[in-house]
């Protein structure tokens, strides 16, 4: 009958979902492995009818799904990823184009030209001024006198 089979179903469950757990590396099907092989182990006890088997390795998944979730969360969660330009912060460099209130200037960094912009609205800055760059915004630089 089928429960004769039962342990090379879980088996084979607990294998399968243990390659995509390797082959993705998401935790998409950790809770299920685990819980095929909680299975793998009841079958192997004669007389649990097949049945109850699946009810507990389902409700055992779900447990360990809400139990572990906000830990996996908090792990896979995507964290803000410096960046070359990041170490630009803080520098102070000479204005190439003067920085109004209509219009962005320029700074040259390294024999890169930069796209320059006031942190304040500051109209007064003027080409060959120095400034100090206190953020990024996209791919301009925020400035300061």
């Amino acid at each position: 009958m089928i429960e004769d089979y039962m342990i090379w179903i879980w088996l084979a469950l607990f294998v399968v979902t243990f390659l995509i757990e390797i082959f993705s590396l998401d935790l998409v099907s950790i809770w299920f492995a685990l819980s095929s092989l909680l299975g793998l182990l009841l079958s192997i006890f004669d007389g649990i009818p097949f049945y109850i088997e699946i009810i507990i390795v389902l409700l055992f998944a779900v447990i360990l799904l809400i139990a572990t979730r906000p830990l996996v969360r908090k792990l896979m969660k995507n964290q803000e990823r410096k960046t070359n330009a990041d170490s630009l912060i803080g520098i102070t460099v000479r204005l190439i184009e003067d920085v109004s209130l209509d219009s962005a200037g320029a700074v040259k960094i390294n024999g890169i030209t930069y796209t320059a912009v006031s942190a304040n609205g500051e109209s007064d800055l003027k080409k060959g001024d120095l400034v100090k760059i206190i953020a990024l915004k996209g791919n301009k630089v925020v400035v300061k006198k």
